[in-house]
């Protein structure tokens, strides 16, 4: 079963803060600047989680991440700027 995650950085490397961006990229999409919304199987996490770990400097940099149930995602309230969200289940040929 996939799970919904909410991810946040703060790094002070630009190196380390772009290899950041292609690693949550590469599981989900960026909805700010430094936030990502992430739909990942429980290994897959944990896999992300030791990924990031060894980007950041634990001195200077952070990193957050928040799950989110199916209730928390329906009592979402966005303001400005829609996103762009994928369709769930489409499929681009």
């Amino acid at each position: 079963m996939l799970q919904h995650w909410v991810v946040s950085y703060d790094i002070a490397s630009q190196r380390e803060r772009n290899r950041a961006v292609r690693l949550l990229l590469d599981h989900g999409e960026r909805v700010q600047e430094s936030v990502f919304e992430l739909r990942l199987h429980p290994s897959q996490w944990k896999t992300l989680q030791a990924r990031l770990d060894a980007l950041m400097d634990p001195v200077s940099d952070q990193w957050r991440a928040w799950p989110l149930c199916a209730s928390d995602r329906a009592d979402m309230v966005e303001l400005g700027l829609p996103a762009r969200h994928p369709a769930v289940g489409a499929v681009v040929v």
